[in-house]
């Protein structure tokens, strides 16, 4: 498999499952209510990555000006997260955001590139703070 299909491959696993465990978990049925759009975010970002990345052949510094871009397009425009434009918590949840969408930008990429090794330490900060996000996540929608 080409690394076109396999980021793409991989980047639609990586956001299903990182999206409905920081989002949604356990409320399965609050999921469900966002198909089939929100299937339009897990397939269509994996896609411009994929080709920005394997097709136009962009380094590191530009897919990531890039994922910032996307974050911005997803959590505030689409989804309005207000989290990320609300003073004093956006101090600690624009950078908590940059770690996620590095999960679900770069992980695909470095499985795809055979690159894991190599980012041993990067990948144990990025999963600690995905783990505690999913964790609080799972927590807070146990209430509602």
């Amino acid at each position: 498999m080409d690394g076109f299909k396999r980021y793409l491959f991989t980047g639609i696993l990586t956001w299903v499952i990182v999206d409905f465990t920081t989002a949604f978990n356990p409320d399965f049925q609050r999921w469900l209510e966002h198909m089939p759009l929100i299937w339009a975010f897990y397939i269509g970002y994996p896609l411009v990555f994929a080709n920005l990345i394997y097709t136009r052949g962009w380094n590191d510094k530009r897919i990531f000006y890039a994922m910032i871009a996307g974050a911005f397009f997803v959590e505030i425009v689409c989804s309005g997260n207000a989290l990320l434009y609300t003073f004093p918590i956006m101090v600690v949840m624009i950078p908590v955001a940059v770690a996620i969408y590095t999960i679900v930008t770069f992980l695909p990429k470095w499985i795809t590139d055979g690159d894991l090794q190599g980012r041993r330490r990067t990948l144990a900060i990025l999963g600690l703070v995905y783990l505690t996000v999913a964790f609080l996540n799972y927590q807070s929608n146990l209430g509602t």
